[in-house]
């Protein structure tokens, strides 16, 4: 049965909403299973199951219907990523592209076609700049094993530089354990309802998961600040007497 909410249930889910589409990175269908999730978290519409457990199945045919669905995601990942045209496993399919992890592709969204010859110029300043695709790799940051793509042209002083990059980065990686990188893709579901347990969530959907290295996300803190009349007499302020403050009625209803 659905119970019918209060105005500080409305005001939660309307706070929550606000910050989904404020959000650049919640468009697409992460918006869409968004909106349908924060419902039954803050509205229980659909209503929450006997076992205490969301009812995805039901949210998804809430949200896709029972119709054939494209091939690709909205607003998800590059073109490229996939997805299915059942409902269920459709919103499946999105939590494992929003998992919280680290992508290698996620450089300026380069590909290596778009890549530059990196050689540091002599005679003037700046890089080489000619196309790279044929000669373009990834190179492994030692201290932080984020990768990046490095190439060059087919110059002759353009291709030593390059062997001798791959030689140094080699050596660097073999002396120095490269540490795990901090994740830089996903979690977007995550930031807008931590209420679920997204690790559980991303382990169901792909078993390899692991937590990246920075682990939670950082919960920011709800500060207050206490200003008490021992505070203002050392900073030589006199305290102003304390009087009721007076209660004003508003036309127009809560906001």
């Amino acid at each position: 049965m659905t119970m019918t909410p209060s105005a500080a249930d409305l005001h939660a889910h309307n706070q929550r909403i606000s910050r989904m589409l404020a959000d650049p990175e919640c468009v697409g269908e992460l918006l869409l299973v968004g909106i349908g999730m924060a419902r039954c978290v803050d509205l229980s519409d659909p209503p929450w199951g006997d076992n205490g457990a969301m009812p995805m199945k039901t949210l998804a045919e809430t949200l896709y219907g029972r119709r054939w669905l494209p091939t690709s995601f909205v607003g998800v990942g590059s073109l490229s990523t996939t997805a299915d045209s059942n409902p269920y496993r459709r919103i499946r399919s999105l939590f494992y592209a929003d998992r919280r992890r680290y992508s290698a592709t996620a450089d300026g969204d380069r590909a290596w076609a778009d890549v530059t010859c990196g050689r540091p110029m002599v005679r003037r300043d700046g890089l080489c700049g000619r196309s790279a695709s044929s000669n373009a790799r990834r190179l492994t940051d030692p201290a932080t094993g984020q990768r990046r793509w490095v190439g060059c042209c087919s110059q002759p002083a353009c291709k030593q530089w390059f062997t001798d990059l791959l030689a140094r980065n080699a050596a660097e990686l073999a002396a120095n354990p490269v540490p795990e990188p901090a994740a830089n893709t996903g979690g977007v579901l995550e930031r807008h309802l931590p209420e679920i347990d997204w690790w559980a969530v991303w382990r169901r959907v792909d078993p390899q998961w692991s937590p990246p290295p920075e682990g939670r996300r950082f919960e920011r803190p709800t500060l207050r600040l206490l200003v008490t009349d021992d505070d203002l007499a050392e900073a030589g302020v006199e305290p102003e007497p304390r009087v009721r403050p007076a209660l004003v009625a508003l036309e127009g209803g809560w906001r």
